[in-house]
């Protein structure tokens, strides 16, 4: 529907013992199931070609298990966290292949029309192409040709079952990123062993469950790395074969940087996956010349870690993600309201934008003189950039609609009233927690907020109080100006804000960048030369020529009280509710939004 022209499901594991003993960390739906039928059907209707991605786990299918019967493998081993893998028998191998054809042959006859095998990311397939990992002197292991006998016998397998006529693409890793694992060099020579034999080579990068934070930073491409980080691995592929067709990925969303890759020649497909989640129109967009009102992914992995930790896959910046059900179910034509929402900030904004879309009379008041909230104080820093692209879509999106936007407006309940609205949303926010330290107003001493705004306050070292994402991405971010800070943490870990997934991001860079965390630790004083602090192993003193809290927020509850009775109906939402990330006050502005007038 949104112009996309290939929709990929996966990973579907072929391993008849993994869907038996529920061996893979992830809930399998096998191919007698009649919902890929439908699921093809329903692609193949909208004129996109429906692809199947089939995997083999190897090591990790017993990942979260442990114990027990061993998980199959290259070779025989003990995983890190304790599990145990067996060398996989050469009929064990072959039994695999031929599974791989007959999940294919069924897909097949289920409706799709092209098979994509993953062999990247540290699934079986590139378990056996990495020299890291199969050692085997037999013929699946050894030199490059060998160790791809595995993945090239299984596209040849599907060839054989399903015919010419069904393409099957493979999705390998070009380089595996880190020291330990192979290089682009390796990479291109897997393609060569590759190439003819899959119609397309779909070229990622790095080695999942292996080798830690950077490596899935790099194949989830996290906000601190550039727009298409990874596409330089593809074109040099690119250069190596003769007969298969190149694809790149990798957190790619600005379709003029797209269409330069293909311009170039450094690829033939754009694949994306978190830019559709965030925008499922971005094709037809593009096509319609609408590029302005793209909805570009911010590359928080918050879609990620709630697919993850929850089933739902869900988007930070678009609430409608994921409730599709509710947004394309017919509902009742609205009663018109006169909303007033008060607050532009994230949640104001979107809380807005929907009840105008409604077609409700929605007046939008700011006290500052811009919308978007405090949140602007990163306006400057490079890896949020995507975070910014989508405020200034926002503040787009309002200029074209019918909301009477009214900034340095700041709302007192008797102006409110003065409104006579019918609805009234609160989105005042909340206010930075300033610790209750001996010597938090000392003149050295700053807060997160106005040192994002201002990083020459800082001169020398600094010391940061608090391991949320907005102290561990404000030393990040410090380190660019060459400013050393370090981080004092009163819990034993990164406080992750239930995006688990963006803490990986952020521990890639903490660890790139050598910044020191002191974890269980709590700061008792502050002096006009460091911190003095109650540690593990006792007293320690931190020295630093500015310190800056970041210990969290206060939701300006009362705040948003004042209004309660200024209207009929009063919805709370944001960080005036709860002090959260921007997925919760998109989500709970949209839900506020959009059922007034309808009940």
């Amino acid at each position: 529907m949104g112009g996309a022209a290939a929709i990929t499901y996966g990973e579907v594991d072929v391993d008849p013992e993994d869907y038996r003993e529920g061996r893979y960390p992830r809930e399998i739906i096998r191919m007698s199931n009649y919902n890929y039928a439908r699921l093809a059907s329903a692609v193949r209707r909208q004129g996109a070609v429906a692809v199947l991605e089939l995997c083999f786990s190897g090591i990790h299918a017993r990942m979260y298990t442990g114990g027990g019967k061993p998980a199959w493998g290259p070779v025989d081993m003990t995983l890190p966290f304790g599990g145990q893998v067996a060398a996989m028998p050469e009929e064990k191998i072959l039994q695999i292949i031929d599974e791989f054809g007959n999940a294919a042959l069924a897909a097949k006859k289920a409706g799709f029309d092209m098979i994509c095998l993953h062999g990247a990311h540290g699934f079986g397939l590139q378990q056996f192409m990495s020299p890291a990992l199969n050692t085997r002197t037999d013929r699946w292991g050894g030199n490059t040709e060998n160790r791809c006998r595995f993945a090239v016998m299984a596209i040849d397998m599907i060839k054989q079952l399903c015919g010419q006529d069904i393409p099957v693409e493979i999705r390998i890793s070009g380089s595996e990123i880190v020291k330990d694992g192979y290089g682009i060099d390796e990479g291109c020579q897997i393609a060569e062993q590759l190439d003819g034999h899959a119609d397309i080579i779909h070229v990622s990068v790095g080695a999942i469950n292996r080798f830690g934070a950077e490596t899935f930073s790099r194949t989830h491409v996290s906000m601190f790395y550039p727009h298409g980080v990874n596409v330089e691995y593809a074109a040099e592929v690119k250069k190596h074969v003769k007969k298969s067709l190149v694809g790149t990925v990798g957190g790619l969303s600005d379709p003029y940087q797209m269409e330069q890759i293909l311009a170039m020649g450094k690829a033939d497909i754009i694949y994306m996956g978190r830019e559709l989640v965030c925008d499922p129109e971005f094709p037809n967009k593009v096509r319609r010349g609408r590029v302005d009102e793209i909805r570009k992914c911010m590359r928080c992995l918050n879609c990620f870690a709630e697919g993850v930790g929850h089933g739902d896959l869900i988007c930070a910046i678009n609430p409608e993600i994921g409730r599709e059900r509710e947004v394309y179910r017919a509902l009742p034509a609205p009663e018109k309201q006169r909303v007033l929402v008060i607050g532009g900030g994230i949640a104001g904004m979107q809380a807005a934008l929907t009840a105008s879309k409604n077609g409700h009379e929605v007046v939008l008041c700011e006290k500052s003189g811009e919308l978007g909230g405090k949140i602007l104080c990163e306006a400057e820093v490079p890896f949020k950039q995507g975070l910014h692209d989508y405020i200034r879509l926002q503040r787009a999106l309002i200029a074209k609609s019918g909301i009477d936007l009214r900034l340095n407006t700041e709302v007192t309940p008797e102006y409110a009233q003065t409104q006579c609205p019918d609805v009234i949303i609160a989105a005042v926010g909340s206010d930075p927690v300033t610790p209750g330290i001996p010597g938090i107003n000392k003149s050295n001493v700053f807060g997160a907020i106005d040192v994002y705004k201002n990083p020459s306050l800082i001169n020398g070292r600094a010391v940061i109080l608090g391991a949320g994402f907005v102290g561990t991405e404000l030393a990040i971010y410090l380190k660019d100006f060459g400013i050393d800070a370090e981080i004092v943490e009163m819990l034993g870990d990164i406080s992750d804000g239930g995006n688990s997934t963006h803490k990986s991001a952020v521990l890639d860079m903490i660890t790139q960048k050598k910044i020191p965390i002191h974890f269980n630790t709590k700061a008792v004083e502050i002096t006009g030369d460091g911190v003095r602090c109650q540690g593990p192993d006792g007293e320690a003193f931190y020295e630093a020529d500015a310190v800056i809290h970041a210990v969290g927020m206060r939701p300006l509850h009362d705040e948003a009280l004042k209004f309660s009775c200024c209207a009929k109906d009063f919805h709370m939402i944001g960080e005036c509710r709860k002090a959260a990330n921007i997925l919760y006050a998109t989500s709970t502005a949209y839900a506020a939004s959009r059922l007034i007038g309808r009940y």
